[in-house]
């Protein structure tokens, strides 16, 4: 991995923007939740926060031809702009006091929309400035760089704020502005590889994203969304409650250390995947951590009522196997597509997904409301997991799946192949 950082400039600069920009973004996600639960202590308004944070990524298919063909480093340097100016008018304007609730809602739906576009640019052009079998090393490194950053960060506003102060919003959203501010500057020096090809080439939109969803329709890829999808839904309702859970057992500086150990979670299976991801065929590692991540969430649920300590390491382990999970998931959308449909296929997988979890944003919030445990949600959420990775081993196309590094583009025609096979 550190080859790869000290020989490509421009992965590098990409890895600087990613770091700043997944800072930004992960503290005004994570604090935006917390802080409609904390004002208002409503769960529905909780779920309505949630609901706003994915629902303009519904729209994301939309989106993924106009990735592929125009410059996406202009998109992300516009796009984070738009970004950094929502959160410094969070900071500016007195939300909690006179505007409300409505206005933290706008708030959400604005930077959400603007990282509809952000998000499938950055891993469109990540296969286009490092090679094919240092994707997912560079998926790696840049997961180790971000989560590292936001320990510190959590660590920061931990001890600047203290366990009595975590309602410090305005701090905390001025911190995620200067995030994006440094992102946006790192954005300026990124080159974008193939714009002269793209300004050449002939838009037609509607014919490039039938393109993609044949190609997603046609490979194992399908069969990798419908196990996003699920997992998506039953996620989403655990998020959405996990606010109520961790003050109702460890309070609200319980919910930033969790946070934390997820970090460090994260961090872990970076490292791991990079050194070891490519050593077992892909269906079986998808399995493997997929069982083992639903039996780390039910012990959570189990453990954390009765030991804070137990609970954190808990949360440390579920969190490697999520994460590694993330960036072999991720990597695979990288890999089989060829490089100028990553973008349409990166932003149908986000479309059906987003789909998913607004509707479990919305079901969290109706759930939370009516069951007299929360902890259940959460043990219910660790047995969907395990079921869901455990179906994986019934497609064969997910069983024939090779090692990651002997995954090249070239192969889509044997997954179409595998994929047949399935539907026979």
């Amino acid at each position: 991995m550190l080859a790869l950082f000290k020989q490509n400039k421009q992965f590098r600069i990409l890895l600087m923007y990613q770091v700043f920009s997944g800072l930004g973004g992960g503290v005004f996600s994570l604090f935006m939740l917390l802080s409609v639960h904390l004002i208002y202590q409503n769960p529905i308004y909780t779920g309505i926060a949630g609901f706003l944070m994915t629902a303009p990524h519904v729209f994301a298919l939309a989106v993924g031809p106009v990735v592929d063909r125009r410059n996406k480093v202009s998109i992300m340097r516009i796009t984070t702009l738009l970004e950094f100016a929502v959160l410094a008018l969070l900071v500016a304007v007195p939300f909690q006091d006179s505007l409300g609730v409505g206005f933290m809602f706008a708030v959400i739906l604005i930077y959400a929309m603007a990282a509809l576009f952000e998000a499938p640019a950055g891993t469109a052009l990540l296969p286009q400035i490092v090679e094919e079998d240092e994707i997912m090393q560079a998926n790696s490194l840049m997961q180790i760089a971000s989560l590292a950053g936001g320990i510190i960060i959590a660590v920061f506003l931990f001890g600047v704020l203290g366990a009595e102060n975590m309602e410090n919003f305005r701090l905390i959203y001025g911190m995620s502005a200067v995030f994006l501010a440094l992102a946006f500057i790192f954005g300026l020096f990124l080159k974008n590889p193939d714009a002269t090809q793209e300004a050449k080439a002939k838009p037609n939109y509607w014919d490039d994203l039938k393109g993609g969803f044949n190609f997603l329709r046609q490979t194992v890829l399908l069969f990798i969304l419908i196990m996003i999808v699920a997992r998506a839904f039953f996620a989403e309702i655990a998020y959405i409650n996990m606010p109520m859970f961790a003050e109702t057992h460890v309070g609200a500086q319980g919910y930033v250390l969790i946070t934390v150990m997820g970090l460090i979670g994260g961090i872990l299976a970076s490292s791991l995947v990079s050194a070891f991801g490519d050593k077992i065929k892909v269906g079986q590692l998808i399995f493997l951590m997929s069982l083992l991540g639903g039996l780390a969430r039910i012990a959570f649920a189990l453990t954390l009522p009765n030991s804070y300590i137990g609970g954190l390491a808990i949360v440390i382990v579920y969190s490697t196997l999520l994460n590694a999970y993330g960036i072999i998931i991720r990597s695979l959308i990288q890999k089989i597509p060829p490089k100028d449909m990553v973008g349409r296929i990166d932003t149908l997988t986000t479309t059906f997904a987003a789909i998913s979890i607004t509707i479990g944003a919305l079901a969290g919030g109706f759930i939370g409301s009516i069951i007299p445990v929360v902890d259940y949600i959460f043990i219910f959420h660790g047995v969907t997991i395990a079921i869901i990775g455990s179906l994986t081993l019934l497609v064969p196309s997910m069983r024939a799946l090779p090692r990651m590094n002997d995954i090249k583009t070239d192969d889509a025609k044997e997954m179409t192949t595998a994929k047949e096979q399935d539907n026979a």
